[in-house]
């Protein structure tokens, strides 16, 4: 009866049972998954397309730009034309792409930029940031593949102040606006850009900034690469942060990605060009 029943579930359990039971309930919600086994995300191999082979083979310098002070300062500062190029992750033999979680970044939108004498400026617009897991997969689909023939990387990516590890002697943070960077051997600023900083140790540079420089390093004198960081101050985008990348136009104009007659770009303009991130919203 009744009193039957409830003596039988105050029973002791065995553990080997209770544990029995706690399995078979796991095979139920996730079928063919076993506790024993880690789980190996597969790695991702990413593939530039749409890129047409004149214009490929017609750049020489390609500028990345993360999302927030960086894309909002380029798409302000530059003349840009629309391309169709694309980077994904390269499907596999029958067509599909792995499902992986955290899914991958975004395809970057590219342009060209129209303004300069020099043909083959390309400017990548990340859409979202690429994991560290992802930075050298992803950096060798943009450098090894139909651009090869790039000469000059430029990555223009933002350091919180938060964030900034004083260097010796115990110099306090800077302040908006502020730049600094490091580059590849290759790459000699003697009398170009006083007002760079070279980003002082213990900070560093992480994910695609770092694979970019290592990769370039790799290649001697054939390619040279610097990673430009502005200095943001609080979770919330400001002009001051924008107007960092100010101090690279030096660069630019060596590089004939700006003109020489160049203006300094409204900032208030620029910060109506690109929206924070939803992970950055003190409200998400």
């Amino acid at each position: 009866g009744l009193n039957g029943i409830i003596d039988s579930l105050a029973a002791p359990c065995p553990l080997s049972k209770f544990t029995d039971m706690i399995n078979s309930f796991l095979d139920r919600i996730q079928a063919g998954a076993s506790d024993d086994e880690d789980d190996n995300p597969p790695v991702l191999d990413f593939v530039l397309s749409g890129v047409d082979d004149a214009a490929a083979s017609a750049c020489r310098c390609l500028v990345v730009c993360s999302p927030g002070a960086a894309s909002a300062f380029a798409l302000e500062a530059l003349s840009l034309e629309p391309l169709p190029w694309r980077l994904d992750p390269r499907p596999a033999q029958d067509g599909s792409v792995p499902r992986v979680f955290p899914p991958p970044p975004r395809t970057p939108r590219f342009y060209r930029v129209a303004h300069c004498e020099r043909a083959g400026v390309v400017v990548a617009f990340l859409e979202t940031a690429v994991p560290a897991e992802d930075a050298s997969a992803w950096a060798d689909a943009l450098l090894e593949g139909a651009l090869q023939g790039v000469t000059e990387v430029l990555a223009l990516d933002r350091v919180m102040r938060a964030d900034w590890r004083p260097g010796p002697g115990g110099r306090d943070r800077p302040e908006e606006p502020f730049l600094a960077g490091l580059w590849t051997s290759a790459w000699s600023l003697a009398g170009l850009a006083p007002s760079i900083s070279q980003l002082p140790a213990p900070n560093l540079v992480e994910g695609l900034s770092a694979a970019l420089l290592a990769k370039c390093e790799a290649t001697g004198s054939r390619r040279r690469c610097m990673v430009a960081l502005a200095l943001q101050d609080g979770a919330h985008l400001g002009e001051g942060c924008v107007r960092s990348f100010e101090a690279l136009a030096p660069v630019l104009k060596s590089l004939q990605v700006i003109p020489s007659t160049w203006q300094k770009p409204d900032y208030r303009e620029a910060m109506k060009k690109v929206v924070p991130p939803p992970s950055m919203s003190i409200y998400a």
